[in-house]
């Protein structure tokens, strides 16, 4: 990193792979544990996917090594990645949570419905 850009974008792609990971939460204690595992859960899959990339990369180019900050950007941006995925996930599952309390006794004529094999507004009959 010798110029000012690979400095600027190195730390935008650091903050970027943070600010994905950022958890809510009613107090700081519980957005800062969640943040822990959210980095904790999608850290092996970066660590995995990073090493991986370096490899073929390094045979691509006949064994030359690549630089620390090359490796670190592969995982920042691999880590971006599966951070939104699981983000959208989690929020996905907030939310569907969310829509079953809210409505508890359509959510049961839906629960009824794959069993009885009819649509859910038969099944609530």
């Amino acid at each position: 990193m010798k110029t000012l850009q690979e400095k600027s974008t190195f730390a935008a792609a650091a903050a970027l792979y943070l600010l994905l990971h950022l958890r809510g939460g009613a107090t700081t204690g519980e957005m800062l544990a969640g943040t822990v595992m959210q980095l904790l859960v999608t850290a092996p899959y970066g660590i995995g996917f990073t090493w991986i990339l370096v490899r073929m990369i390094k045979y691509l180019h006949h064994g030359r090594k690549l630089a620390w900050d090359r490796v670190a950007r592969i995982f920042f941006t691999i880590g971006i990645f599966f951070a939104f995925f699981f983000g959208l996930h989690e929020y996905a599952g907030q939310a569907e949570k969310a829509r079953l309390q809210a409505s508890p006794e359509r959510s049961a004529a839906e629960a009824a419905a794959p069993l009885s094999g009819l649509p859910a507004e038969s099944a609530a009959q």
